[in-house]
């Protein structure tokens, strides 16, 4: 364990550590990362084994899409169709605890949005991921760090206690100790007019609702 875990600044994380764990993801492996809404199996979601390996770690229903998370509203577009209403949008609440349920493009493999035409895109307000998803120049698996079912890990702690024997199948552990949010994103998807509401979470819906609006009204 002393190997594969490394304790990273929230704000100004070490880029040797963040190129470390850019090229493990490179090569398939599955790394924990902190967002801001907890710690994340952060995988190359392009990458149809790794992805394979976050589900499996989880325990996860392949019916069940996972998120990804990506470091700018730019890197987002090679993913995913994104129109005004969505720049809009990510402009008053991006970074931070919101996804965005936007078309996918055909990048995206099937097995990452249980066949959906949809894929849901985070641009978190932390550091440590947002660094990696740009050093990793992929998009990366950003659903917690937990057995389905359980709760989600906010320490490093928590994840040891719930993967027991699977933690040898993590290839690295970026430590940022204490994350203290303790909520989840806000989903809303952006590929049907008018948006919907699919989760509440920190962002508040009628304050989305607000800007959406005021996004309609004339100048």
């Amino acid at each position: 364990m002393k190997e594969t875990l490394i304790r990273v600044d929230a704000l100004y994380p070490d880029s040797a550590v963040i190129e470390r764990a850019a090229r493990l993801i490179g090569k398939g492996e599955v790394v924990v990362c902190p967002t801001d809404t907890g710690y994340a199996f952060a995988a190359n979601a392009l990458d149809t084994r790794a992805i394979a390996r976050v589900f499996n770690l989880k325990g996860r229903a392949y019916s069940n899409p996972i998120h990804v998370a990506v470091y700018s509203l730019e890197a987002a577009e090679k993913y995913a169709h994104i129109n005004e209403v969505t720049r809009y949008l990510a402009a008053h609440f991006l970074p931070g605890a919101l996804t965005m349920v936007l078309p996918r493009k055909e990048i995206i493999p099937p097995i990452l949005v249980a066949g959906l035409d949809t894929v849901g895109i985070r641009i978190p307000d932390n550091n440590v991921i947002l660094k990696l998803a740009e050093a990793a120049e992929k998009p990366l698996t950003t659903t917690s760090a937990n057995i389905s079912g359980s709760p989600t890990p906010y320490t490093v702690e928590e994840i040891v206690q719930q993967l027991g024997d699977n933690l040898r199948k993590i290839a690295l552990v970026l430590d940022q100790g204490l994350i203290r949010t303790r909520d989840v994103s806000t989903i809303v998807d952006l590929s049907v007019s008018p948006p919907q509401l699919v989760r509440q979470g920190l962002v508040s819906w009628l304050e989305i609702h607000e800007v959406l609006n005021r996004f309609k009204s004339p100048e």
